[in-house]
């Protein structure tokens, strides 16, 4: 009966092992597609964030021509002059 017990041991600490080396690469693997999944996260906001800046450069721009134009306009057909 000793032998059985030890040889159950040695077969547990076997498993063991195996479970710990699959559980330690599992963890590894799943902490690289996190990282990997904010780093695209990261550049996906990034590029929203500077697509968000050039769409509201370009309406600022749009609304200062139409407002020169407007005061041009204006100050012509006040003073009479080109």
């Amino acid at each position: 009966m000793n032998k059985a017990t030890s040889l159950i041991a040695i077969v547990l600490v076997a498993f063991s092992s195996l479970a710990h080396a699959n559980l330690s690469e599992g963890a590894h693997a799943f902490k690289t597609d996190v990282k990997e999944a904010g780093k695209k996260t990261g550049h996906a906001v990034h590029e929203t964030v500077h697509a968000i800046g050039d769409g509201a450069k370009a309406a600022g721009h749009a609304i200062a021509d139409a407002s020169k134009q407007g005061y041009h306009a204006t100050k012509k057909f006040v003073t009479g002059h080109e």
